[in-house]
């Protein structure tokens, strides 16, 4: 374990522990501790897994039943059918990029750090035909978004990759930068390799009412893969500080963060194994039962707190500067 300071205030000593959590969301063992920085109230986990260390907590990821599921999907309705909630994201960001006079289409290339599986690179090329490219640390997204969505995925963090300066028109990062030991350099890597006049697509949880209500529970929290929580404010100093000029930040609606958040204060271990790609079992169907029942409030809340400019999540457009 090693000691952490918030990334855009690091001179800032945190306050005493906001939040001490076990990992709720996969199931690991542990207890983990979040400060807050005085200067911009960033949650972050201090202290934290070393890079070394970190590994074991992320084994959940892209499980086998996950990936089963979707290329079952896939199988049975296309690459297209198996896009799900990444076919409206890049809808979204479509809408939100065309309004800000991004260009889009053919010969223009995106990079999407952190991809995942692929899915939503995959819409954004199916929208309008750019040519995309991902990267991400886990081998088995590369295998499944060659395979499935027939995107080119590099292996690797992302200075590792060695990408030409300037070399990408939109660079996205879609909840991964929490993830990340060192945001200033992985924002400062985004910005070296998106061209001047390019933009830069990201989105973050961000702590909201519901998260300061349930606190060790709330379901973003998400402890210890997600090293920060950055306040909006913090995320826009970071931005800026690598070389963009922020055109747009906006608290988009985000379900389930309360349903998800009641449930692990009912004592819910294990959100992702137990309700969104469980086994069989009577209590995985109890639980799923009883996210059910919850989504219509969730539904409304959420929807409420989005529209008050308080979600969960912060999302964030910004342009590379034009080089002097």
């Amino acid at each position: 374990m090693e000691s952490a300071r918030c990334p855009a205030h690091p001179d800032a000593s945190l306050r005493p522990a906001v939040v001490t959590a076990g990992d709720r969301f996969w199931g690991h063992a542990g207890t983990f501790t979040y400060g807050q920085c005085p200067d911009c109230a960033t949650w972050v986990l201090d202290p934290r897994p070393t890079a070394a260390e970190i590994g074991p907590f992320y084994a959940g990821y892209y499980n086998a039943e996950e990936l089963g599921a979707r290329r079952r999907k896939a199988d049975k309705d296309g690459a297209a059918g198996a896009l799900g909630f990444d076919r409206l994201r890049a809808l979204d960001a479509v809408r939100r990029l065309g309004k800000l006079g991004a260009e889009l289409g053919p010969g223009r290339r995106l990079l999407d750090a952190g991809c995942g599986l692929g899915a939503f690179a995959r819409a954004m090329r199916d929208l309008t035909g750019i040519e995309v490219r991902g990267v991400d640390f886990d081998a088995r997204c590369a295998a499944f978004a060659a395979e499935v969505f027939e995107v080119p995925v590099d292996v690797g963090v992302l200075a590792a990759q060695g990408y030409p300066e300037g070399a990408f028109d939109l660079v996205t990062s879609w909840h991964c930068l929490e993830h990340v030991h060192d945001p200033p350099a992985e924002l400062a890597e985004l910005a070296r390799v998106t061209r001047p006049g390019g933009r830069l697509l990201l989105e973050v949880p961000t702590l909201s009412a519901i998260g300061r209500l349930f606190r060790g529970r709330w379901l973003f929290l998400q402890a210890p893969t997600h090293l920060y929580h950055f306040a909006p404010v913090a995320l826009r100093a970071l931005v800026e500080r690598a070389g963009f000029e922020v055109e747009a930040v906006t608290r988009p609606w985000m379900p389930t963060e309360l349903a998800g958040s009641v449930m692990m204060a009912l004592g819910l271990h294990g959100f992702a194994p137990r309700v969104m790609f469980p086994r069989s079992g009577w209590r995985a169907a109890g639980w799923r039962v009883l996210l059910a029942a919850l989504l219509p409030l969730d539904v409304v809340v959420t929807l409420v707190e989005a529209l008050l400019g308080g979600a969960g999540v912060v999302r964030l457009v910004a342009r590379r500067k034009e080089v002097a």
